[in-house]
């Protein structure tokens, strides 16, 4: 009976996961693992999967290209020109465009754990799984460890001995001159004691960098045996005196790290407890992607009103992260790699309607399309084919339209197997429309 319930079960999850892929993908794909972040590389050629390396898989068609052990999750340094992140307690380096490894540090004495880097200087943190209550500081040009933030493991209160523990750790503000450190005390860990007396409080401490004192703290919420929250993600936002969390379930609450003040919140579940596993910002500021894998959604928000833009259903999203040119999102469901339309651009993705009517026919199409769309007669247009990543492939026409209807029939059966785009000018407006190559 159990092994029924089992298969039933799974084949549920592979029916609405499979569901949820084919729904306005561009691609998916199987990774070797299940991934622990994504991301782009910053000119967007390659999406970056953490599994148990770091996977690169090329944007235009999903053809994975490169892949390199990896212990841990790691973090692009402060000038984008290396990956930093660790093969056996060894910090290291890649240069993520000529796939060269960079040695020179020590190895610690147990695994690394997740690396994040300062964005303003070269210099990294993280903690090690043996000592794990010490951030280590490092120093990329020397390749040494320049400083060590030690959090006491356990303490008195209330008559109970707590545990405390770093969870999540990173830079804030403009030039780095503070970290966050998300703490969690619990007293249900190193006494056995009665449940009804249990409880585990969540914090966000703010240090001084170079100082180590506290300069602010922000209350999450209690896990006792009667009420139970999340705390899984925190999202510094591009302008890196705000950050954004799951505050409590059900909201995404937004913080200013220099006013010490919540600004503004994003409510995306009615559920009281349900917890947000990731929430990201687009590269522009103006939208939120939220995760939720209970609930089984990934959404994205207009950040300044609030309203929903897009949703993509019924499966257990777990990671996202926008494109550096806001196009697409990458996010996985376990091992399932997917690459959707971010739905935000100011192009028109995917739209059925544009102020221009612009169609492509067939769609997916394999020799030819057809290129239809409306305008004044004498209007000065240009017609273009765009790849995944942005770049130009063809002039396909430009000049004056001769009618207001204009139509062309454009040969595509010597163009790879793909998605493309079709990237319509007139005036000052860009209108632009996806189509796949079979």
């Amino acid at each position: 009976m159990k092994k029924l319930l089992l298969m039933l079960i799974l084949v549920v999850l592979a029916s609405t996961t499979t569901k949820a892929m084919e729904i306005d993908t561009i691609w998916y794909r199987d990774m070797i693992a299940e991934a622990q972040e994504v991301d782009f590389t910053p000119d967007d050629r390659y999406v970056i999967a953490w599994t148990n390396g770091i996977e690169f898989w090329e944007v235009q068609q999903g053809v994975k290209e490169f892949f390199i052990p990896s212990e841990t999750v790691g973090d692009y340094n402060y000038n984008e020109e290396f990956l930093v992140f660790a093969q056996d307690s060894t910090p290291k380096l890649l240069n993520w465009q000529t796939r060269e490894v960079i040695e020179g540090f020590g190895k610690m004495e147990s695994k690394i754990e997740k690396i994040k880097t300062a964005k303003s200087k070269n210099e990294f943190m993280a903690k090690i799984a043996q000592e794990s209550n010490i951030i280590y500081f490092w120093d990329i040009n020397s390749k040494q460890i320049i400083d060590n933030f030690h959090f006491v493991y356990s303490f008195e209160k209330n008559n109970f001995k707590w545990k405390k523990t770093v969870h999540e750790y990173g830079y804030v503000g403009n030039n780095d001159e503070l970290i966050y450190v998300i703490i969690d005390d619990a007293n249900d860990v190193l006494e056995n004691i009665n449940p009804k007396y249990r409880e585990k409080h969540y914090y966000v401490n703010f240090y001084n960098r170079e100082t180590k004192m506290l300069v602010d703290s922000v209350y999450s919420f209690t896990n006792t045996n009667e009420q139970f929250g999340g705390f899984n993600y925190l999202q510094v936002m591009k302008d890196r005196t705000k950050i954004a969390w799951n505050h409590k379930g059900g909201e995404i609450n937004f913080y200013d790290i220099l006013n010490k003040r919540f600004y503004d919140k994003i409510v995306f579940d009615n559920e009281d407890y349900v917890p947000a596993n990731d929430v990201t910002q687009n590269n522009s500021s103006t939208a939120i992607c939220v995760v939720n894998n209970i609930s089984s959604f990934l959404r994205i928000f207009d950040q300044t009103s609030k309203t929903l833009l897009h949703s993509y259903e019924k499966a257990s999203f777990q990671n996202a992260s926008f494109s550096n040119n806001d196009k697409f999102i990458v996010t996985n469901i376990r091992n399932w790699l997917i690459l959707f339309p971010s739905h935000i651009t100011t192009t028109n993705i995917n739209s059925n309607e544009s102020n221009f009517g612009l169609k492509i026919t067939p769609n997916p199409a394999i020799n030819s399309i057809n290129i239809e769309f409306q305008s004044n007669q004498g209007t000065i247009f240009r017609l273009s084919l765009i790849d995944l990543i942005g770049n130009e492939i063809d002039n396909i026409d430009d000049g004056y339209t001769n009618s207001q209807n204009y139509s062309t029939n454009y040969n595509i059966a010597n163009i790879p197997s793909s998605t493309y785009f079709i990237r319509l000018e007139v005036g000052n407006e860009i209108i632009t429309k996806q189509f796949i190559k079979e």
